[in-house]
């Protein structure tokens, strides 16, 4: 992709950095088109599978797991470079803030350094790889951001310290429904959302205070 390092050949303004964000959407866009599109795909594989299965159609059924199995590699392809446009967005829009808090503080001299640190950094090396955790990402984004862009990143990974309790109730009470289970049961878990938001959101109380 190289996206980071072509930006950063010279010194990027504000426009190109907005320019550049506008591209990664658009690209985002495309993407997950590409995955509805292999979905839909692999939907009707299932049912032509079924169809072969019934038929007693073997050698079929073999050609639409090898088809299937061809599907789910290019489904990994695109969500690496989902991944991949998703870290950038981050980088840039995380510089893009900073850049301009220093040039509303005409701070030209921290700005070209930053810039700089950038350019030096092994950023585009973590997107290339797509692998990288939020947690690991922010990190490195904020040795190069500096101390003002620490809270403000910091802040945003303690707000979503909750989420882990909060989806893992969801998935649970998404597959008590399709099971048909007792109120009881239902009432129980939507307890398990509650208390999940709410240890949330007095975790990010107690951090404002």
């Amino acid at each position: 992709m190289n996206l980071l390092d072509k930006l950063f050949s010279k010194s990027p303004s504000a426009a190109d950095i907005r320019v550049q964000l506008k591209e990664i959407d658009r690209d985002q866009k495309k993407k997950r088109r590409d995955l509805d599109i292999l979905t839909e795909e692999k939907q009707q594989k299932v049912k032509e599978a079924v169809a072969a299965k019934k038929s007693g159609k073997q050698e079929i059924l073999r050609d639409i797991f090898r088809e299937m199995r061809q599907m789910e590699i290019d489904n990994g392809y695109v969500n690496s470079d989902l991944r991949r446009l998703s870290l950038a967005k981050t980088a840039l829009t995380s510089f893009l803030r900073k850049m301009e808090m220093l040039e509303q503080k005409k701070d030209r001299k921290s700005l070209q350094n930053l810039i700089v640190r950038f350019k030096e950094s092994s950023i585009q090396k973590a997107i290339d790889g797509a692998e990288v955790d939020d947690d690991t990402f922010n990190g490195m984004l904020e040795e190069i951001l500096g101390d003002e862009e620490v809270a403000v990143t910091g802040g945003r990974v303690k707000e979503d310290s909750g989420f882990a309790d909060f989806d893992k109730a969801i998935e649970q009470m998404a597959k008590a429904e399709e099971s048909g289970s007792e109120e009881e049961e239902l009432s129980r878990l939507q307890q398990e959302v509650d208390r999940a938001v709410k240890a949330e959101k007095t975790e990010k109380d107690g951090s404002e205070g």
